[in-house]
């Protein structure tokens, strides 16, 4: 191993050693990294919204003798292989602990999964029988579907995103029996005034030159090496972010200097040149912190962090539009999207209940929850569609000094068969959203916006 610690500063130590013990569990260690990947995996092949499956008229005809029928008749029902002019649907019961629940699976991969977009799950109680909800895939994503449970002579939807409530307990003016017999188009339709549905309707070619430019960042990838504080400088020489000084061998980047290198690729066809790191880490406590961290800053630098992204955030946009200076929180992403969270119950694809988890509000310094990175991602993608994110992760020490710890690249897309993902890049390696969100889902993370150009220019590590 080349790690050292002999170049390191009292002040930028704790973030150093951070992103060393990263590297080792994530990047060194993949068998780590693929242990910690959660979840159900998306599948291939969604899309736009107005292009679901629809099984209307299969639930139609099934409902007398399967979904409204007695517990033990719809239990014995035998699984049917289903066809009508949207596709090929799977008619199937399950029997839980306290409910039984009767499945019009969507065809996908030549299989019939549970959350394949599309599919409807009416969940019943076991005991007598009484409808307690339906559970429609709007992504073939266990955590991303729309929930209608009855309520009196109505009925209420909520709308979830790998997660996140988007919206909570919007009336339908029909009743549960109805919603039974009805499309998903009805669903759209009546509840038009109070969801943008173009939200599930990406266009996979809107993404073309960000994959682009995934590709060319993996392409450089085995050229480069981790090595704690290690950032090149504006002349491409590697150096200590802590003290300017050259590196020792072999050289390397650490997580916030792998974030220059990406922004420095960047940069270079509208500049000519590379960024200073000394200047990338300029402290701007008028900015953030409190009188209690300002007594820090010397000694643990704690806004380490969040003080680089943001500043990488302006170089790039200065770049990018050069006929104005901006301003150094204009790139921070500050959509607030939604304020709870399906947590556990969002899981597993077949239950599911009300029991929503409060999300917290974003802060100047502190930025989002991580665990609700991926539905927030989603929205940015479909919202600002070609940009990536710079990430300053953030959390608490147990004497309550909050620390911006680490610095990944997110970078959000869909694939040209319609599935979303997000590439994930940290301390000069590959890593994945599932493993990030894994390991720090209670910490938080600060977003800034860079706006890439289809070039890409950065400095060799030599």
């Amino acid at each position: 191993m080349w790690f050292s610690l002999s170049a390191a500063s009292p002040i930028l130590l704790v973030m150093k050693l951070d992103c060393l013990i990263l590297f080792v569990l994530f990047v060194a260690m993949p068998g780590r990294l693929a242990a910690l990947d959660t979840g159900t995996p998306p599948l291939a092949g969604d899309v736009p919204i107005e292009s679901i499956p629809e099984s209307a008229d299969l639930r139609t005809a099934a409902y007398k003798n399967f979904l409204a029928a007695p517990r033990d008749i719809a239990l014995a029902a035998r699984p049917l292989v289903l066809k009508n002019a949207y596709g090929t649907f799977k008619r199937s019961s399950i029997k839980g602990k306290d409910a039984f629940y009767l499945i019009f699976a969507a065809a996908k991969e030549k299989d019939f999964p549970l959350y394949s977009q599309g599919t409807w799950i009416v969940k019943r109680s076991l005991s007598d029988g009484r409808y307690l909800q339906a559970k429609i895939f709007l992504r073939s994503d266990a955590g991303s579907f729309i929930r209608v449970y009855p309520e009196g002579e109505r009925s209420y939807m909520d709308i979830v995103l790998f997660g996140a409530v988007l919206r909570r307990e919007l009336p339908l003016p029909l009743s549960f029996d109805q919603v039974l017999h009805a499309s998903f188009a009805d669903l759209r339709a009546f509840s038009a005034h109070s969801m943008d549905w173009k939200l599930f309707s990406p266009r996979p070619g809107r993404y073309s030159e960000l994959r682009g430019l995934i590709a060319k960042i993996r392409s450089r990838l085995p050229e480069l090496r981790y090595a704690e504080d290690g950032a090149l400088d504006a002349n491409g020489t590697p150096v200590y972010i802590a003290n300017g000084k050259p590196q020792a061998r072999p050289a390397g980047l650490n997580c916030s200097g792998f974030a220059k290198w990406l922004v420095d690729g960047l940069r270079k066809p509208f500049t000519g040149t590379w960024l200073d790191p000394r200047a990338m880490a300029l402290r701007h406590t008028e900015l953030r912190g409190s009188s209690f961290t300002l007594s820090k800053e010397e000694t643990d630098d704690p806004f380490f962090g969040l003080d680089w992204v943001r500043n990488l955030g302006k170089a790039m946009a200065d770049a990018g539009s050069p006929s104005r200076e901006h301003g150094l929180l204009e790139n921070d992403v500050t959509l607030e999207p939604f304020a709870l969270f399906a947590g556990k119950t969002a899981a597993d694809p077949i239950n599911g209940t009300s029991a929503y988890e409060s999300y917290p509000t974003r802060q100047n310094s502190t930025g989002y929850e991580v665990r609700g990175l991926k539905a927030l991602l989603y929205m940015l993608a479909i919202e600002e569609p070609g940009n990536f994110y710079l990430a300053s992760l953030n959390k608490s020490d147990k004497g309550g000094l909050r620390r911006h710890y680490h610095v990944a690249a997110l970078f959000p897309y869909f694939e040209p068969s319609g599935e979303f993902r997000v590439a994930v890049f940290e301390s000069a390696a590959e890593t994945s959203l599932d493993a990030l969100i894994a390991r720090a889902s209670s910490e938080y993370a600060v977003l800034v916006r860079i706006r890439p150009s289809g070039a890409f220019d950065p400095p060799i590590l030599r």
